[in-house]
């Protein structure tokens, strides 16, 4: 049946109700449609994501790029869906690695080396930051780095970076490592907590715990970063040189460096968002603390990713291994994925 058209006092047609119920029905469909197919190009894209577990030290600022490209998506825009699995040392990251649970890892480049001169395959990738800014704290009763004979130095983990920030502390005032008690804690909080505690008489930390540690009365009893020790590979990109060789594997982690080096722009120029990762992952709410955390990191934290070979020449001196002394930096990290990434 056809719509009768009725018409107002000046000729022009007006719309039946059964025309508008057609032209909001024509509506209906079209919105439907259009967010059916947006929907399925929502999940397509999730679909594209590559699940990607990472292993990660220290919860600090020294992991603020890593956190920042996690809190940001920013690895989601290069195609990853990440997991970041807190492990309490390096050697542990890197021991999963080659146990073939994550085929990259947040890690030391001090542990990179151990494991690498022990036989295993694993470089260093990438290097977010070359300076070691593990600070030892003190009980205020530790006057001096040579007070520390028959004491106690709170480390991480045997290997870690906090341990290798305890040995050149040690070095640095002529006093022997077997004239100390390294207590082995985990953690960078459970370091602080160790301190706190009186289970140690100094503990290696970075921000926000060393902030911390000088709230509650402890003081700084060595600054690496101030010394001829300051250049170390605090955090490294670990991967083994077996999985890179795979083209596909070597485009994945160029791109996981591509996401990362955003991160550590990030890290490097922006408090806000700085502050807003680092609190998340080390569940600090006091502005003081996030704040001062992005002042003492930003200038730490390298333009690029690039490992430089000096910071890997000092932690090679400080590692326990028979072919450590013929060994030469080079052979533990490999810059090409970094240059690659930066084209």
């Amino acid at each position: 049946m056809n719509d009768i058209l009725a018409t107002d006092t000046d000729g022009h047609v007006l719309e039946s109700n059964a025309m508008k119920a057609r032209h909001a029905c024509w509506w209906f469909v079209t919105f439907l449609i259009t967010a059916f197919f947006l929907n399925v190009g929502a999940h397509a894209g999730q679909k594209d994501l590559q699940k990607l577990t990472v292993g990660y030290t220290p919860i600090s600022g020294a992991a603020i790029p890593f956190f920042i490209a996690v809190e940001q998506k920013i690895f989601q825009k290069y195609g990853f869906e990440v997991a970041p699995v807190f492990m309490g040392g390096s050697p542990l990251i890197n021991s999963a690695i080659l146990a073939g649970e994550f085929p990259i890892g947040y890690t030391g480049g001090g542990a990179i080396i151990s494991s690498r001169l022990a036989g295993s395959d694993l470089v260093a990738i990438g290097s977010p930051l070359p300076v070691l800014t593990i600070d030892g704290w003190a009980r205020p009763e530790i006057k001096s780095i040579g007070d520390l004979k028959g004491k106690r130095v709170g480390v991480t983990r045997f290997g870690a970076s906090s341990y290798f920030a305890g040995l050149s502390m040690l070095e640095f005032a002529g006093v022997k490592p077997n004239e100390v008690t390294f207590i082995q804690n985990g953690g960078v909080g459970e370091s602080y907590a160790a301190l706190l505690g009186g289970r140690v008489d100094v503990c290696m930390i970075g921000y926000p715990f060393g902030l911390r540690a000088k709230k509650e009365g402890f003081h700084l009893l060595f600054r690496p970063s101030d010394t001829e020790y300051g250049l170390f590979p605090t955090a490294v990109i670990g991967a083994r040189e077996s999985w890179l060789k795979d083209g596909k594997n070597r485009k994945f982690a160029i791109d996981f460096l591509r996401a990362l080096n955003e991160g550590q722009q990030l890290a490097r120029e922006n408090a806000a968002v700085t502050k807003k990762a680092l609190g998340k992952f080390t569940r600090t709410e006091n502005d003081a603390e996030l704040q001062g955390s992005f002042e003492f990191y930003k200038d730490a934290f390298s333009p690029t990713l690039r490992t430089v070979e000096k910071s890997m020449a000092n932690a090679l001196k400080f590692v326990e291994h028979p072919k450590a002394k013929g060994a030469h930096a080079k052979q533990f990290y490999d810059n090409s994925l970094v240059e690659e990434a930066m084209r």
